[in-house]
Order: structure tokens, then sequence, then C-alpha cells
């Protein structure tokens, strides 16, 4: 299927640094030649583990951020940090009113309604501002990766704002678009106009409950290409609601739209498609896949009619309660006579960034997100939560001479690439070799405090510019199995700028079960690097380790992952704006330890 450029948008993601073929393959050397420098940059090795960070000690991390990174991991002094973001504030812009509006009726208030049978609150906007859908345009990685792409591609300036903002800021985006001009960098940070408020609204409940199901499930509609029309009609999953109290407070009326339960409503941001861009600031490229969770879905066994069916909104805006029990509550607190209405979603919008939340939590006097970090920490704890639901493992063990022969099988139970998104995020096999006092002899796959990846001597194996092969056979401890996606530009060089980007020098993800490589949408997400390897098939992968079998008593497997790697951090050092400046602060404060997603030990006799 062709593919139209329809924007740059970046969602839930980042990009890195570039400066041409010369420059990428100066960068991936450094990176061999440095990488141990850049782990013991600018935080302490004792960091630890918990991503316990205080606001203060970002603070404190700034300066030796700013001197470290550059003096001892060769990357340039980093600027002053970005200040904090101006705090949320009611707005009205066009046709779209920030969620403190909705608040009015779709907030808890302890009088029965928006409860589970527990009696917790399910209320759409508590659940909701928690989520990284609320806070996508205060994400730190967000405004350190648009500041990058600006500083990397200054004469695109207009087109990256524009299209980045479609879907980080789309109340902003579409309400200033007849107007010829959109939310931009310095509204996003420092800005108190309606505007500038609206768009820090994130992904906000006027926009998704506004789009119209005109051209949903077509390519027009990817890359943002959703449609708002100009009846401020308000849908839901509901027949006949009541109408007059939302009339009346907000002037929306409340209608039957089915389409905000299907998977191609949420298709319209997570289909992005860009093209890289010359000097000029024009696309040149042909078209990239940046993140295609929809059509991966869409070709599994997941999609509408296949034998494992559920759409996004099934895992992601479950009409189920914590329990698994069907939600059935009156669907606003006003007036207190409404009936009780089924299904009902709760709006979580789980995903897999925990991490991104506890970074909210821990620097809430610069985010100014006004969300308790109690429900931050919350909402974090269900995306690990999820995260210990979207794989399997399973493994053997037997004795073969003098090694251990280690069978390992993952097994791919979410309905897409794993992982998906922006392709920053990966996922890895940790293998340790046990004595008989459960001290570890052996282990591929291991992390530091900082969350490298790194060889028994605690050397790095990974880098910014480092693509890692993907393996059948393991049999040495600088050798790991990750699965991820690494971007290349037009020289085939390794490249973390999104608009440098014609095509994938990796794409190892594990695809979703059922995946079918005759799909029409199959070009758009083929693996890429692991030609020879037999056992990497849809939903799973199976990895052969080889270790030395003096003193291994057992062995434990772990799968681990990483929603921004250090080596994705450091890919926004060069080029250095005062966004990356506070995101490298803030994430070196709390550095980016792997979390769990599946662990087994097995006996070895």
């Amino acid at each position: 299927m062709k593919r139209l450029w329809l924007g740059v948008a970046l969602l839930w993601g980042a990009c890195g640094d570039d400066d041409g073929a010369a420059r990428d393959a100066g960068r991936v050397d450094a990176a061999t030649a440095d990488r141990d420098a850049a782990i013991d940059g600018a935080v302490p090795d004792g960091s630890t583990d918990d991503g316990g960070s205080v606001d203060a000690s970002v603070d404190a991390a700034v300066d030796a951020a700013a001197s470290d990174a550059g003096s001892d991991a060769g990357w340039p002094a980093l600027p002053t940090p970005l200040g904090p973001l101006p705090a949320p504030t009611s707005a009205l812009l066009d046709r779209f009113q920030t969620s403190q509006t909705c608040a009015t009726c779709h907030q808890w208030s302890g009088a029965g309604s928006l409860e589970d049978a527990s009696g917790r609150d399910v209320s759409q906007y508590t659940l909701w501002r928690s989520s990284v859908m609320a806070l996508s345009a205060r994400d730190p990685y967000f405004l350190a990766a648009l500041s990058h792409e600006i500083e990397e591609h200054p004469e695109a300036t207009d087109a990256i704002e524009a299209t980045c903002t479609r879907c980080h800021a789309p109340a902003a985006n579409e309400g200033l678009r007849a107007s010829g001009s959109h939310p931009g960098l310095v509204s996003l940070t420092t800005g108190v106009d309606s505007a500038a408020n609206t768009a820090r609204d994130g992904v906000t409940c006027t926009v998704c409950h506004q789009i119209e199901p005109t051209n949903l499930g077509t390519e027009a509609s990817f890359s943002g290409g959703w449609v708002i029309g100009a009846g401020d009609v308000a849908y839901g999953p509901h027949a006949a609601p009541f109408e007059m109290n939302m009339v009346n407070a907000t002037g929306y009326r409340p209608a039957l739209g089915t389409h905000v339960t299907e998977s191609e409503t949420c298709a319209t941001c997570h289909t992005l498609f860009t093209r890289a861009i010359d000097s000029t600031g024009t696309p040149s490229g042909p078209s990239f896949p940046e993140q295609v969770p929809y059509l991966e879905w869409l070709a599994s066994d997941y999609a509408v009619g296949g034998s494992r069916e559920a759409s996004c909104q099934s895992c992601h805006v479950p009409t189920t309660d914590v329990d698994g029990r069907a939600i059935s509550t009156p669907i606003s607190s006003r007036p207190n006579r409404l009936a009780a209405r089924s299904p009902y979603g709760r709006h979580v919008f789980t995903g897999a960034n925990g991490y991104l939340l506890e970074l909210f939590a821990a620097n809430e006097s610069w985010a100014n997100t006004e969300v308790p970090a109690v429900e931050l920490l919350a909402s974090a704890a269900a995306s690990d939560a999820m995260l210990g639901r979207a794989a399997s493992l399973a493994a053997t063990t037997r004795r073969d001479g003098d090694r251990v022969v280690v069978e390992v099988d993952v097994t791919n139970e979410s309905g897409h690439k794993l992982p998906t998104g922006y392709p920053s995020r990966r996922v890895f096999l940790r293998v340790e070799a046990l004595d008989a006092a459960g001290a570890v002899v052996w282990a591929s796959g291991r992390t530091n405090a900082r969350g490298y990846l790194v060889d028994e001597g605690g050397r790095a194996i990974d880098g910014a510019y480092v693509v890692l092969p993907h393996r059948d056979v393991i049999e040495r401890q600088d050798q790991a199995q990750v699965y991820e996606a690494m971007m290349e530009d037009a020289s085939g060089a390794p490249t973390r700028v999104l608009l440098n980007a014609v095509a994938y020098a990796k794409d190892t993800r594990l695809l979703p079960r059922g995946w079918r490589a005759d799909h029409p949408d199959a070009d758009a997400m083929r693996p890429v690097g692991v030609e020879g390897d037999a056992t990497f098939r849809p939903g799973s992968d199976r990895v052969t380790y080889r270790i030395p079998s003096a003193g291994v008593a057992s062995v434990r497997v772990s799968l681990l992952y990483q929603s921004m790697p250090p080596t994705t951090i450091d890919g926004l050092r060069d080029h250095p704006t005062p966004a990356t400046s506070r995101f490298v602060a803030i994430t070196d404060a709390t550095p980016p330890v792997p979390r769990s997603l599946a662990t087994l030990t097995r006996a070895v006799d």
C-alpha cells in the first residue's frame, strides 16, 4: 500500500541525534571508545536501581550532567535546563475545552456514580489525568526530542512543530489550524494564553470524543489524519444519553458513536509514517514507518475476526474493574438520578511507560501536572502489571560435555510487536547461571546501575549508535539478545534522528501471534536482521545459550524492558538544548532501570 507523507508526528517517543553519514560513522566509533566514560557520566556509580528520585536530586544533578556529559563522555556541555512548565489552567479554544470542564461531571463525587462494584473511583477524568495521554504535551522526553529535531533541522521548524503537536497537543493544533498557525515549542514550555493551556492539556477529552467516524481505518486517517466536525458533538458508546446537563454546561451534545470503542480511532495517531528531509527542509526520503501498532494488530490473531480478537481499547480502556468484573455505573455524577450503563471503559490508557510516569511523580515542581504523586505512581504500577501480561517464558536445561545448554522460548502475549511504538524501546533477555549458593557465576544481558548492558567486567556492550545483532545462539557474556528497532539514514549509518531515517537497520521486535508475512501492510512491519533464524516466528523466538558448566547448579531467566534505555537518552546529548538538558538531568537522577516482564528459574541436573 502506498503511504503518503502526512507529517512527522512523534508519539510517546523521542528522537536522537545525527549530523549526516560522516558524523554518524564517527559517533559509532566514539561510542565504542567512550561508552565506559558515558556510563560514568553525570550520576555517580552508586545510583540506586529503584528510581527513588526527588526534585532535589534532579536539581543537584543538573550541573554535574552539564559538565560530566561534556567532558567525560565526549558530548557537548549541556545548557541551563528548561524551567518549570506553567500549571494547568482552564481554557477554551475553538471547538475545544480543557479537561477541567469535563471534570465537573466526570469526576467521582462520592455520590455512588462513577465507581465500580467495590466503590472504587473509576471516573473518566481521575483515571485519565495520570495517564501518558493526558501528559503527552508535558512529557520531558517529547519536549527534548522536539527541541532536538528542531535543532538538527532548523529549516523545517514550522513543519516539525505543526506535525508533532498534531498528536501530542491535538486540541491546540486543530484549534489553531484555521488561522494557519500551530502550537510551538516556546508556547508549549512557557506560553500562558488559551492556545498554550489547551496544548498542554495533551490528548484531552474533547479531542477523542469529537473525532468523526468519516475516514477511520483508511490511509487518510493515519499520521494524525483524524477529522473533527463543526457540530460540537461529543461521541460515546451509549445510545440516547441524557443531553440537557452536557448541553447546558458545555455546549456539546452527547451522541452515540461506537467508533470510540474501535481500534481505528486509536490508529489515527498510532500509525505514523514520516519521510527524511533534506537540507532545505523538503521531504526527500521514502515513506518510513515510525510506528505502526495498529497495522501490527491488523495483521495478527487479535484483529477483528481473529482467534484472539481484542481491540486496542479492550486492553488499554478496559470495561472491567481491577478484579475482572464488568463495570456498570452512571457515566456522569450529574444529575444524580442517572441510570447505570454498561459497557463502561476505565480511562486508564495503561501502556508500557511506567518509567515516564515515575519521572513525572519525582519531578512535580518542574512538570507542574498538579496530579497527585500517588495517582502517578499507581498508574506506573498498573503499567508494570500490564508488562507482566505482555510476554511469557519457557526454558529447558541440559548438560552437554563442559557446557550447560539452555533453550529459552519467549512468547509475545500482546496484540502487536513487543516492544511496539516509537523505536526507542527495547526488550532483552537476561540469563544467569547460578552456583549451589545462588551466586551468579555467568550472565548474559546484565545491566549496571544506569541501565546499560554490560559484560562480566562491567564494560558496556551497547551505545547510542551500536546496533547489537540478533542472536540465535549465545556463548559469551558480552553477547545479549535484544529485541529492538534501530533506524538508519540514507548512507546506511545508524541514526536516532527521525527526520534522517529512511529504513530500519534492525527490527527484531517480537511479532504478534498470527502475524502474516503476506498481509497487505506487511512491508511496513517486516522484521529486519533475523534472517537465518528459523526459530524467530510470529509470536515467539527461541534462543540457545551454551554456558560453561563448572559450578552451575541452576539457571535464572528474565525478560526485561526499558522504554527509554540510556543509549536512547545519550542520543539526545549532541546539539543540546534546554529541553534535552532538563531531560538528561531528570533521567540521570532516576536512571532507566529495566522492568521485568517475566522470570523463571530452572535447575540443572
